[in-house]
């Protein structure tokens, strides 16, 4: 068959493979007569044609590092998102455990709605003295929706950002913010009332509050006065003001719970640089229409004004 051996089953070598192979067999040949005087010239040789064999061209290199970086580029972007999406998480997670708290006391007391305000009446969910630069851990504990929630954790959104005054003081600075969510201020005995909402006995029981699944009992929000005062709350009568002011530190959205139980986080249309312009005003009643605005009229007391 003129020498030629088949090569039954077997698949044909890699390129590198075969010159790996043949620079060995020439090493090998060169190195057989041991007393050449070019012994040490050919070892070297030897080694630099199985160095070249092994190594990486250029190329090569090239495309890995074009590989990595990209890899690095797409770890960097998506990282900032997955931090984001893990503390609208807690954000929604902490709403819930609100939500649950309020339900829990109107359960204990004939179906009734705790106070939404600060320190307007004695059975108010914290209890914060008109006057207070900021509120403390002992403010939270002396209102009446503590013993439901028992953590400090859970009045704090992990976007505010504002640190907490130290644990156990009883003073704080206005720099400090010891609380983010506030309640809405069209049910219960709320302040609703003012700004062109229902009288605050109509929706002072759950029975009361007609369509639960689009109400929203909590929100993160920003008061410029050092701690959110009483509930939140907009004018509903569309005349586009923002009585108060919404947290607005997740970019894209608004957080929020409802009646019903669940939690809800609500695209924003605006622009953020509008967002962040006019929710960190250092002002209440602020004048600001827009899709934005009629979404949450019409979720502060859906089915209880025109």
């Amino acid at each position: 068959m003129c020498g030629f051996e088949p090569n039954y089953g077997m698949k044909p070598s890699h390129p590198r493979t075969r010159s790996v192979k043949q620079a060995a067999n020439r090493c090998s040949a060169r190195t057989v007569i041991t007393h050449s005087p070019s012994k040490s010239s050919s070892t070297s040789q030897c080694k630099l044609a199985l160095h070249r064999a092994l190594g990486f061209t250029l190329v090569e290199l090239l495309v890995v590092i074009a590989i990595i970086s990209l890899i690095v580029s797409m770890v960097l972007i998506a990282i900032p998102q997955v931090q984001r999406q893990a503390r609208s998480t807690v954000c929604l997670s902490n709403q819930r455990q609100l939500n649950m708290a309020f339900v829990s006391y109107f359960s204990d007391h004939d179906g009734r709605f705790i106070g939404v305000d600060t320190d307007r009446n004695p059975w108010d969910w914290v209890s914060t003295p008109s006057g207070t630069i900021a509120e403390t851990e002992t403010h939270l504990k002396n209102g009446r929706l503590w013993k439901y929630i028992g953590s400090f954790a859970m009045y704090k959104s992990p976007f505010d950002p504002y640190p907490s005054p130290p644990s156990g003081a009883t003073t704080a600075l206005g720099t400090t913010r010891m609380r983010t969510y506030s309640f809405n201020s069209f049910i219960s005995t709320g302040e609703g009332f003012m700004w062109n909402g229902p009288p605050n006995w109509q929706v002072n029981t759950m029975g009361k509050i007609p369509l639960p699944s689009e109400t929203i009992v909590t929100s993160l929000e920003y008061d410029h006065r050092g701690y959110n005062i009483n509930g939140f709350g907009i004018d509903v009568s569309g005349n586009a003001i923002w009585v108060d002011k919404i947290g607005a530190w997740h970019p894209g959205y608004f957080n929020f719970s409802l009646a019903d139980g669940s939690v809800l986080s609500q695209k924003i249309v605006a622009k953020q640089t509008e967002v962040d312009y006019y929710m960190t005003l250092p002002q209440n009643n602020v004048y600001w229409p827009g899709p934005d605005y009629e979404w949450l009229r019409r979720h502060l007391a859906p089915g209880m004004f025109q």
